[in-house]
């Protein structure tokens, strides 16, 4: 006698079949959103990294222009050391030389700043302008002391009459110099904590994007899965 019991359209094989691309859909779900999310915190490492460099140069050209600063007043002090306190030829050359050292000082963190300036967004033009006053204002300087007499006390006035006050625009200017790096600073580690936190938003965004885009695809399969069976 012929057999005549219609069996199940959907059978182990089939079953089988659906766990299969369940287990593949989970498996590509699994594999693309560690892909993406490796890929992203990758670019947010090296973004962190180009920023923490950005910022490390941000306070060093800052530290230098601060140097510049102190170097400055201190090259003035030692001005003033040498008309009051020169008399003794062994003073006198000691202040000097002191003067001296502390320009070069000057000279130096001022040409040092110039070559970092115009990556960091600093105004090279300003640095260049300080570094001829302060050349400008050695050669002042120079110019009084070649009047300055040790051996009469009242040349040591009529000299810092001469030179009087003509450091403070310089001093100012410096000063200025220092005051827009540290704003610059400021302005920077503001336009980084901004790009930190929208780069963070975008990374929860596609993490989430991705995980729904998973579910739904195995929504899909076991839908299909379903429709097999009935």
């Amino acid at each position: 006698m012929v057999d005549t019991t219609q069996r199940p359209a959907f059978g182990a094989g089939g079953r089988r079949r659906s766990l299969v691309a369940l287990a593949g859909a989970l498996m590509a779900v699994f594999i693309v959103n560690s892909l993406i999310g490796l890929f992203a915190m990758q670019m947010d490492r090296d973004a962190a990294v180009a920023d923490d460099e950005r910022l490390h140069r941000l306070v060093n050209a800052l530290d230098v222009a601060r140097e510049a600063q102190v170097a400055f007043k201190i090259q003035v002090q030692e001005w003033k050391n040498t008309l009051l306190r020169g008399a003794a030829p062994a003073d006198f050359n000691r202040y000097v030389a002191g003067f001296e050292a502390q320009e070069r000082r000057v000279a130096a963190h001022l040409e040092s700043l110039s070559g970092m300036a115009a990556p960091l967004g600093l105004d090279v033009n300003a640095i260049d302008e300080v570094r001829t006053a302060h050349r400008t204002l050695g050669l002042r300087y120079r110019e009084a002391l070649a009047r300055y007499d040790a051996a009469n006390p009242a040349s040591a006035f009529a000299v810092d009459t001469q030179v009087r006050g003509i450091d403070r625009p310089l001093d100012h200017t410096i000063d200025a110099l220092a005051e827009s790096a540290r704003k610059r600073l400021t302005a920077v580690q503001a336009e980084i904590d901004t790009a930190a936190a929208e780069r963070t938003a975008t990374l929860r965004t596609v993490a989430i994007t991705g995980m729904l885009v998973g579910l739904a695809l195995i929504g899909i399969i076991l839908l299909r899965a379903g429709g097999r069976r009935g």
